[in-house]
């Protein structure tokens, strides 16, 4: 790499628009690679995700970032976009700068990155809109990950934003009908907003019964003359824990995992001692409201080979009572 002064006299090169093959994009990154041009680390794991977004259609060739070459035609700006090339098989339209001072690089990215909720913007999310794009995620990644591997393995799933907006406009349009509920649902029983936004979406989606589901989250909500052993008012307890976990990548499965659980139980008479979600478990399909003989079997699966004999909890009492003590909470995660 070249140490060049630039005089500020000198004009800059102009960017032109080229088509940028994969066999371009490889001769352009070994150039990067023999005269250490870039001295930035390749993401290959953030050149797949943009590869995706080249291949599923997600990517606009008429984004505006520069790919930014030297006099040596190495890429001091773009890698990731040329890896992505390589990897999609795909040519690509980029506005190029040749001859760039490498001096250049020193005040490249300083801009601040877009978030997905920021992208919803621009398709017109007008409220909530990181509440939603942290939403549109835990959804997808139920919807296509909760048969395939244990939920505390989400983290390691990194969505682009153009991915998070085709998700909301392609599968979950209807996601900001729900955030009154998921207000109520956040303020009454101190859940994430993610857990909380899912879990309301996923029991309307897929519970069978919009009643039952009102009255389910009703009574969740306020705790008011909760049987004890309602799976409600155990779970209630494990929320008003103050030494419950509260941050971390895994907190939003962990409160959707409990939630689901907790509808499963309800709507089929189930009673629990303790709420847990152990990191074993798979996430919870939603069971529809009264089929208990579902339940049993997705109880069954969640809980793997080596729990299928144990028996499930019975049948809860009809006995009812106030719960002033809620706040007293010994209601823990076993791991």
């Amino acid at each position: 790499m070249n140490d060049e002064t630039v005089s500020s006299s000198v004009p800059l090169p102009l960017p032109v628009r080229e088509i940028v093959t994969p066999a371009a994009a490889a001769d352009i990154l070994e150039k990067t690679r023999l005269h250490g041009c870039n001295p930035r680390k390749l993401d290959t794991s953030h050149a797949r995700r943009l590869a995706r977004d080249m291949c599923n259609g997600s990517w606009n060739d008429y984004n505006p970032d520069v790919l930014s070459l030297c006099s040596h035609g190495a890429a001091i700006q773009g890698q990731h976009r040329l890896e992505a090339v390589i990897i999609s098989k795909t040519p690509r339209s980029f506005l190029v700068v040749r001859d760039l001072p490498h001096q250049a690089a020193t005040t490249m990215d300083c801009g601040k990155a877009r978030s997905a909720a920021t992208a919803l913007s621009l398709v017109g999310v007008e409220r909530h809109r990181k509440d939603i794009s942290s939403t549109v995620r835990l959804l997808r990644l139920y919807d296509t990950e909760r048969k395939k591997v244990a939920w505390p393995a989400w983290r390691s799933v990194i969505y682009t934003n153009a991915e998070i907006v085709r998700f909301f406009q392609s599968d979950y349009l209807d996601l900001p009908d729900f955030l009154p509920l998921m207000t109520a649902l956040k303020s009454g029983l101190y859940s994430a907003p993610a857990a909380s936004l899912a879990c309301v979406y996923l029991v309307h989606r897929d519970g069978g019964s919009a009643s039952q589901a009102h009255d389910f989250f009703q009574g969740l909500i306020s705790g008011a003359h909760l049987d004890t052993a309602d799976p409600r008012w155990v779970v209630r307890r494990y929320f008003q824990n103050p030494a419950r976990p509260r941050r971390g990548n895994t907190v939003s499965p962990l409160q959707l995992g409990l939630l689901l659980k907790t509808w499963n139980l309800w709507a089929s008479d189930g009673a629990w001692e303790t709420a847990y979600f152990r990191p074993n478990e798979r996430m919870p399909e939603v069971v529809r409201a009264g089929s208990a003989r579902r339940l049993t079997e997705v109880q069954q699966e969640s809980a793997g080979p080596a729990s299928i004999k144990t028996p499930l909890s019975p049948p809860r009492t009809a006995r009812k009572v106030r719960v002033p003590d809620q706040n007293t909470n010994t209601a823990q995660v076993r791991s």
